[in-house]
């Protein structure tokens, strides 16, 4: 039998069971941000601290960006990681510093793509702008660039920063299995998300963002509690 028929179902089945075990998580996760867009939209009072968030992003730029999405995706896990008793033990800092260059970068990235998909397809919340926000960034940018850099920088810290053991790593079963993995569940989260984030002003996107991954991370913390390095969980590129 071809390899590809023989290997189908271990991916329907890998894919199956990161549904199963993170559907619930995901759901309450994009209930808050729903609940989030819509403080701004009907509650005037907090939609007062929304807008003076913007003034502040707007005020800092790329280094809130950068700053903000390292806390979220770094600082703050790393931090619930020490407290529960998970976090690697093996070169913690060299780690931190790692996570924290990339993903401070990855937040500046995002924060620009936001605003160039404000001025190329403009910055109304209509459906039809939505809906080509989204493919946008869920089926083109994260699924060609943001979700696999992400997984080889993971890998790579992840196998002590040996870039042959990282080209060893990203075989078949990488491309077969982990990707297809962490690419729908990061839709789970991130489909619903993203619209609810692109239906808010241009100035709210990024904060937004920095609000749900927050959540996101602590999420992927509690469910990686054994601490093993995995990419097989949720983590979003």
């Amino acid at each position: 039998m071809p390899e590809s028929l023989e290997t189908r179902p271990g991916i329907l089945a890998s894919i199956a069971q990161v549904f199963r075990e993170n559907r619930v998580p995901c759901l309450l996760l994009n209930v808050l941000v729903a609940s989030l867009v819509g403080s701004y939209y009907f509650l005037p009072a907090v939609a007062g601290a929304w807008e003076a968030l913007a003034v502040f992003k707007q005020h800092w730029g790329f280094a809130f960006a950068f700053v903000s999405t390292v806390f979220s995706a770094v600082l703050l896990p790393s931090a619930l990681q020490w407290m529960m008793g998970t976090l690697p033990v093996k070169e913690r800092l060299k780690r931190i510093v790692c996570l924290s260059l990339f993903w401070g970068w990855r937040g500046i990235e995002v924060d620009f793509f936001y605003r160039f998909q404000g001025h190329f397809f403009g910055t109304g919340n209509d459906a039809f702008t939505l809906a080509k926000k989204l493919v946008m960034d869920q089926f083109v940018y994260t699924t060609i660039w943001a979700a696999p850099t992400y997984l080889v920088v993971l890998l790579w810290i992840d196998v002590d920063y040996s870039w042959p053991r990282l080209r060893a790593t990203l075989d078949r079963r990488f491309w077969t299995h982990t990707y297809p993995s962490v690419i729908v569940t990061n839709w789970l989260v991130w489909v619903p998300a993203v619209l609810l984030i692109y239906s808010l002003p241009g100035a709210l996107q990024f904060p937004l963002f920095a609000v749900v991954m927050c959540f996101f991370v602590l999420i992927v913390t509690l469910l990686t509690r054994s601490g093993e390095p995995t990419v097989s969980k949720p983590l979003q590129a």
